[in-house]
């Protein structure tokens, strides 16, 4: 995404990648603790599902 002047690149997302994604704009401005912008939702989620994948792989043991 730009900014809206269009000068600027706000957002870049890499499209082969599970979750890469970096920004410019403050989206935690716009968070809160009950209702997460969708930029943080989408990142636990990720995450989540990225122990889920090595805790079934055996690369991450579980404590």
């Amino acid at each position: 995404g730009v900014s809206p002047d269009k000068n600027f690149v706000e957002i870049v997302e890499i499209p082969d990648h599970p979750w890469f994604l970096a920004c410019q704009f403050h989206p935690e401005f716009k968070s809160k603790p009950l209702a997460a912008h969708p930029l943080f939702s989408s990142f636990i989620n990720a995450s989540y599902e990225h122990r889920l994948a090595r805790t079934k792989t055996g690369q991450l043991a579980m404590k």
